[in-house]
């Protein structure tokens, strides 16, 4: 027998790990979702997860089910949009690295919600007004830099999913 409230609490607590936010930021984004959740509903229409060789398996696998059902909610995917949205806007500029984990979050769960986010198909986030250390004008002129942090790692690529330090741009 399944107890849905471990199933739940595992599953709040692997979003919270996953996306660096405090437990109580994500219940809160599933508590003010404007498209409210049935978590016991969630958890009985994914009981085919629960599986594997011992209940701790089973009840992480659950909740893995779990997590990205409450992930694709539209509502709590706006709160994390909104949370990771911010998160972007305040970089701090030192790791270029930490911008491109949040740009993934963002958009993982804009993924998990296809209907709601189907510019992702044309790209609808505007790389070009991510934070940035001043790009040198030589540079921006050459090549499609979309962030810079303060060691010259460049975000580049079609998808700003590469990075590269800036003297080796030319190589890329």
């Amino acid at each position: 027998m399944i107890d849905n409230g471990i199933v739940i609490e595992k599953a709040i607590w692997k979003i919270a790990d996953e996306y660096g936010l405090d437990v109580d930021v994500v219940e809160n984004a599933i508590t003010f979702s404007e498209t409210p959740l049935d978590l016991d509903s969630l958890v009985g229409e994914g009981i085919f997860c629960f599986r594997g060789p011992n209940d701790n398996v089973k009840y992480s696998n659950a909740a893995i089910c779990l997590s990205n059902k409450i992930l694709a909610n539209v509502g709590v995917a706006k709160n994390m949009l909104s949370i990771l949205s911010e998160q972007i806007r305040q970089w701090d500029h030192e790791d270029i690295n930490v911008l491109l984990s949040l740009l993934n979050k963002l958009i993982t769960i804009m993924e998990l919600n296809p209907d709601e986010y189907h510019c992702l198909r044309t790209s609808c986030i505007n790389f070009k007004a991510l934070p940035s250390e001043p790009v040198p004008e030589d540079i921006a002129e050459k090549y499609s830099v979309w962030s810079m942090d303060k060691k010259g790692m460049c975000l580049v690529g079609i998808d700003a999913n590469e990075v590269v330090h800036i003297d080796d741009l030319d190589k890329i």
